[in-house]
């Protein structure tokens, strides 16, 4: 089971958008995506970039809380 299906379609494409030029990073995060069955099994990193892109799409979190806003990343 892989979450990267699971990634909301505005983070799908910044994370994409990245893959060019951040070929390494690109790799090391879809393989973090497609090797966890949960949200809570995503590396802390991975996460943290999951978040940054979530925003830098235009969106906001809302909850103070990383775990959530993690999860509002897949559209949960």
């Amino acid at each position: 089971m892989s979450l990267l299906k699971d990634l909301i379609p505005a983070v799908k494409q910044q994370l994409d958008a990245d893959k060019e030029q951040f070929p390494n990073l690109y790799a090391s995060m879809v393989r973090d995506l497609e090797n966890a069955q949960l949200v809570t099994d995503i590396p802390l990193g991975t996460a943290q970039y999951l978040s940054s892109y979530f925003v830098a799409a235009g969106l906001e979190h809302n909850s103070s809380s990383f775990i959530l806003n993690i999860y509002e990343v897949f559209g949960k």
